[in-house]
């Protein structure tokens, strides 16, 4: 009997399921799983968080506060007794330090064939003291170490040290139908207090340093000197918004941004941007699911050199990179497409056709659903 004869009961260990893109991710797998071939249970050693709220409402099996800190010294035992009961056959670790080396521990110890860390990012804080000491005792132990895109497992190999022998590329993918620009939206611009007809540009995310949005900003104040009915959107929130605010202040371009704080009908403000933008810094963008949300709804991204950006985006053709934190070159680039509304609307239908060849949400759990499937049939073989 193969695994493809039986239902796989596949664990994913988390710290909380917070709103973010991981967690997007983890809860979109969740949902189109095919039930028949896959019975996924979630784990969150704290609160559950919102998303993961919702998978219990949606029925999903979840455990959640096995501890009350990394320090908790009950949590070993819990995980263990709880990886016996559900009998689980692949435990997916969402990469972090505290679920990691427990979740790797605990494991090997119940018995679990498929071990797989789930590496979602790139040039975390932590990095050092992962690779020094997370990395070398719980990777030997590993079944697979994944990663988001090819540039992605070349930086594991190099920084991380991990041997490509034992990882695999499974990259995020969007629900096309979900972010798809014919959908007629009851959305408009002057619901969002931005005239209509006017060149319109935005970003979406958390307001972190990481992400750059000073660098948006700026750029956008050269934009007004060449397209002065230019306007700017920011959507999310965070700790940097005062700052941001003030920024925009100090600039003299108050009212050429908005920021519209957390939404829920993201979709519905893309459709109505003509240009979206990432501003990152090269510590936190691996494969950003804000491009490919952009490059779904057909809009052209101007996106800093970051992270796999460089693999997502093709230059000139679906949008522009620019180098972190210049935001002259951002400017231009932002110039140019806010100009030339026929190019920016190729480049956008460009990265549509690549969403629907390479990331698409369907591809994304097919290939998690085999890996599951191949590791299981290889240990049995084994």
């Amino acid at each position: 009997m193969t695994h493809k004869d039986k239902i796989i009961n596949v664990l994913f260990l988390e710290t909380s399921m917070r709103v973010g893109g991981t967690e997007t991710v983890i809860t979109r797998l969740f949902e189109r799983f095919d039930r028949k071939k896959i019975r996924p249970v979630l784990c969150c050693l704290y609160e559950p968080g919102i998303l993961g709220e919702q998978l219990i409402r949606q029925g999903v099996t979840v455990y959640h506060h096995l501890a009350d800190s990394r320090w908790n010294l009950g949590l070993p035992l819990r995980l263990w007794r709880l990886f016996r009961k559900e009998k689980v056959d692949v435990l997916f670790i969402v990469n972090q330090p505290i679920t990691q080396f427990w979740g790797t521990l605990c494991a090997v110890l119940a018995g679990i064939p498929v071990r797989i860390a789930a590496i979602r990012s790139t040039g975390k804080i932590n990095r050092i003291h992962r690779r020094l000491l997370i990395n070398r005792l719980t990777f030997p132990w590993m079944t697979r170490v994944t990663a988001l895109s090819q540039m992605h497992k070349d930086y594991l190999a190099k920084e991380e040290k991990i041997d490509t022998r034992k990882m695999e590329i499974i990259s995020n993918g969007v629900d096309l139908k979900r972010f798809d620009s014919n959908i007629q939206s009851k959305l408009s611009r002057k619901d969002l207090g931005v005239p209509d007809g006017v060149p319109l540009a935005g970003i979406v995310a958390m307001l972190r340093p990481e992400k750059g949005h000073t660098v948006f900003i700026e750029a956008a104040q050269h934009v007004v000197k060449q397209v002065p009915t230019a306007h700017f959107l920011i959507v999310g929130d965070g700790p940097e918004k005062p700052r941001l605010k003030d920024l925009a202040v100090r600039l003299g371009i108050e009212p050429h941004i908005h920021f519209l704080g957390s939404r829920n009908d993201v979709p519905e403000i893309l459709n109505l941007l003509d240009v979206a933008v990432l501003s990152s810094h090269a510590v936190v963008e691996t494969v950003s699911n804000a491009v490919l949300e952009y490059m779904a709804v057909r809009k052209p991204v101007v996106s800093t050199r970051v992270g796999s950006l460089p693999e997502m985006l093709d230059e000139g053709r679906t949008g522009y990179l620019v180098e972190p934190g210049d935001f002259q070159a951002m400017a231009e680039r932002l110039i140019e497409l806010l100009q030339n509304p026929a190019k920016a609307r190729q480049m956008g239908q460009a990265g549509r056709e690549k969403i629907e060849r390479y990331y698409t949400v369907e591809k994304m759990v097919q290939n998690w659903e085999n890996l599951f499937e191949r590791l299981l049939n290889e240990k049995k073989k084994n």
